[in-house]
């Protein structure tokens, strides 16, 4: 096994979480900490960034030099005794010299360190994309959190009202027909509490999954936080699209990784031209047959090089395919930066218009439908508004409240977006 992979199971094993290590009452910043913590996505992630930190050690390394010895004897006569030793050593650099001084050492250092960078920012671009998941279901979460609430409370609503219904029937002021359709009204807002129910048990267990609980969700409710109204991040308030144009090529770590890669790439072609230089070998030699006074043959020393000599190939292969990686990854950090544009442009746009339309429905609409309910439901009790337009009033609210909090989530989801395209957090 190597390091890397023994790193990230380590890590993996460490990291794994269940629903005990969450608290009963889930904030927003409880489930980003325990994303960053606790991911798998950055487990791998960091785990990648120890492969590439371990390859940047092994291309700085310098070859180890190889020696070897024999020992034996040499025959001078055919008569037995008259065998003498004969010993042999050599020495070689394994081509170490020949890094250092021809460059390839230090363009190979080069390569594997703009791949750490890149790995680096990877895991950095892992965290963004993990975050804005997190980020989103939890509002997801919480949003439906709040629908069961509500509708709860509607269903208490409807069930008084269908009792003041019934003592009226009882006492011949109302016909059967607007008992019914209060009774109606009632178990269609049951439903509608036992839909909102499994909504959020769907988005809790997904939270959990963002979370990378393993036993589940059993043991934690959200709470809203400041996600719970349209008033957006002060910063995120007070800035522009240039200036978050801008934050974004410098932020983004998707354009670092990707600019990491060019630089990588630029590197690697160097070093495939600089390889044409012969790679050569210093040796040392030393060999001797018997001993002073009886030599057979005297020590000898003796130094050499070994060059393979570039005839037939000069690394045009290497060359042609390094180039063209150049060419690919310049065309991939172009990608990257106009998407990078694109990206802000459109998530700042739908957070402009999310943003009117949700601080119209909080400021204004939630309450003119409420103040309406309300007083055709008073006049109704007294006698003095019709059923039809109590019921009327009752449906615009609860539809109201409905579209509200589906505003709600879809204008924090775009807060998150325009996070997750410029490459910072603005909450928390």
């Amino acid at each position: 096994m190597t390091l890397a992979a023994a790193v990230a199971l380590f890590l993996l094993v460490a990291a794994e979480p269940t629903s005990s290590d969450v608290p009963a009452q889930l904030t927003f910043e409880d489930a980003v900490r325990i994303a960053r913590d606790r991911s798998p996505d950055l487990v791998i992630a960091d785990a990648d960034v120890v492969a590439s930190r371990a390859q940047l050690q092994a291309a700085g390394a310098i070859p180890n030099p190889a020696a070897s010895f024999t020992a034996g004897w040499s025959s001078q006569c055919t008569d037995p005794g008259c065998n003498v030793p004969a010993y042999a050593a050599a020495l070689g650099d394994q081509g170490a010299v020949a890094l250092l001084v021809t460059g390839q050492r230090g363009l190979a250092v080069d390569v594997a360190a703009q791949g750490v960078r890149g790995a680096e920012a990877s895991r950095v671009d892992a965290q963004r994309n993990l975050e804005f998941e997190v980020k989103r279901q939890f509002v997801a979460t919480s949003v439906a959190w709040r629908s069961v609430g509500y509708g709860e409370r509607e269903a208490a609503r409807a069930s008084e009202a269908v009792e003041l219904a019934r003592r009226r029937f009882a006492a011949g002021q109302i016909p059967a027909g607007d008992l019914e359709r209060l009774e109606m009204l009632h178990l269609q807002i049951e439903q509608a509490v036992d839909r909102a129910r499994l909504n959020h048990e769907h988005a809790r267990i997904l939270l959990a999954q963002r979370l990378g609980l393993t036993d589940g969700a059993q043991t934690f409710t959200v709470v809203m936080g400041p996600t719970k109204s349209a008033d957006p991040p002060p910063r995120l308030a007070a800035t522009t699209l240039p200036e978050l144009l801008a934050l974004a090529r410098e932020r983004r770590p998707d354009l670092a990784a990707a600019q990491a890669q060019v630089e990588q790439a630029r590197a690697r072609a160097e070093l495939a031209r600089r390889r044409v230089i012969p790679q050569f070998q210093l040796q040392a030699q030393y060999a001797q047959q018997g001993a002073p006074g009886g030599w057979f043959t005297p020590p000898t020393a003796g130094f050499g090089i070994s060059v393979p000599l570039p005839v037939f190939y000069q690394q045009q292969g290497e060359i042609g395919a390094a180039d063209a990686g150049v060419i690919s990854a310049e065309g991939n950090a172009a990608k990257v930066r106009a998407r990078v544009v694109s990206e802000v442009a459109t998530a700042f746009a739908t957070f402009q218009a999310t943003q009117r339309t949700a601080r119209r429905a909080e400021e204004r609409l939630l309450a003119l439908s409420r103040d309406v309910r309300d007083s055709v439901g008073a006049a109704y009790a007294q006698g003095t508004a019709s059923l039809l337009d109590y019921l009327d009033t009752q449906r615009s609210r609860i539809g109201n409240e409905i579209e509200y909090l589906t505003i709600l989530q879809v204008f924090w989801t775009s807060v998150f977006e325009v996070e997750r395209a410029v490459g910072v957090s603005f909450v928390p």
